[in-house]
């Protein structure tokens, strides 16, 4: 008996080896986030490259408050303003091109729940943002959404599915209303305040 202790010892439950792996993950995500409150673009934009390993484009703004849910899985293009209380959900894979803005509050979302499964099961899928697009204020981009370029999604607009390249949509689910101008927003101003 003394034997089989001996060599049971130092072994860990894989229900631990789990639960501390989730509180770790926890913590980072809690640290990551709680970073991304401070002042200064250049400062989150370091803590996205170098802590949460994202690839950002230069020349881009990133507001306070902006939350992230795992490490990688996210890319920025250039030129991008993302405004604060925005999620970025990089856990299915979140591509986001150049020069576009984000609006105060927006979700982009890449994982959720089957509603089918017995068990609640999760799932991801990616998320796309071409070029030169303007995601309103609360807009919500749901998983497997791909937004084309030169494209508006209005104010609380839920995008479930692919918006065309320079359409303008809103309401829920996100319907067309217009067309953009194919030269509106090719270039974006950095918008960056002093602290914030």
């Amino acid at each position: 008996m003394a034997a089989r202790s001996a060599a049971g010892e130092g072994k860990v439950p894989y229900g631990r080896r789990r639960m501390v792996a989730d509180a770790s993950f926890s913590a980072y995500l809690v640290c990551c986030n709680a970073l991304l409150r401070l002042p200064g673009h250049r400062f989150r934009i370091a803590v996205l490259r170098h802590i949460v390993r994202a690839e950002i484009g230069d020349g881009c703004a990133i507001e306070r408050g902006v939350r992230i849910t795992t490490k990688g899985g996210l890319r920025i293009g250039a030129g991008t303003n993302v405004n604060r209380g925005c999620l970025l959900d990089g856990r299915g894979g979140l591509r986001i091109g150049r020069a576009v803005n984000i609006s105060p509050e927006t979700l982009l979302i890449t994982a959720e729940h089957d509603p089918h499964s017995d068990r609640f099961a999760g799932r991801v899928r990616p998320v796309e943002v071409g070029d030169g697009v303007w995601l309103a204020t609360r807009a919500v981009i749901l998983p497997g959404a791909r937004i084309g370029d030169g494209a508006v999604v209005g104010a609380a607009a839920v995008v479930r599915a692919d918006v065309e390249q320079r359409s303008i949509v809103a309401g829920n689910p996100a319907v067309v209303v217009g067309t953009r101008s194919a030269h509106a927003q090719r270039e974006l101003a950095p918008y960056r305040r002093l602290m914030h």
